[in-house]
């Protein structure tokens, strides 16, 4: 008697881990086509070579390589400088200076005039952290399809195991 109520606890507990693992494997699917379809909503394209026709980024892979190619056109345009190494504002010399009291001033709003690259930088940040936000979402989707396949396999192991 006691082997039957053993054998049947192992199989609701293998059973239930298994259909822990089949959620978690949906719900993977579903994070993944959700970051897949905020990509495409957005129409984002890139050519990796000049003259290349424009692909759609979709994938993990394309939206890290155009995060990294902003990057580098970024650094590129800044003299490589990085964001941290940009100063924000023109000095009245052509200089830049990360003092707002010796910054050169526009005479129209009295404002002290903003450097170019920082400028750059700031777009060039917001798109940077924008895209591996979603190359992050395509990774914690594929750990969720990784965790839930090990589970649905493992709640099988321990519902056939005597």
């Amino acid at each position: 008697m006691r082997g039957c109520a053993g054998g049947y606890t192992q199989r609701v507990a293998g059973g239930s881990v298994a259909l822990a693992g089949m959620v978690l494997v949906g719900v993977g699917l579903w994070a993944r086509n959700d970051v897949r379809r905020g990509l495409a909503r957005e129409r984002i394209v890139m050519s990796l070579e000049a003259g290349a026709p424009e692909t759609p980024v979709r994938s993990a892979s394309q939206v890290r390589a155009l995060a990294e190619m902003i990057r580098t056109i970024t650094l590129s345009a800044a003299d490589g400088r990085t964001y941290a190494e940009t100063d924000e504002f023109l000095a009245p010399d052509g200089s830049t200076t990360s003092d707002r009291g010796e910054a050169l001033v526009d005479e129209r709003t009295g404002q002290p005039v903003r450097n170019p690259s920082y400028e750059l930088w700031i777009s060039s940040t917001a798109l940077q952290s924008a895209l591996l936000q979603a190359y992050m979402g395509y990774r914690i989707a594929d750990l969720t399809l990784g965790l839930g396949a090990t589970f649905v396999a493992a709640g099988i192991g321990i519902a056939a195991s005597r």
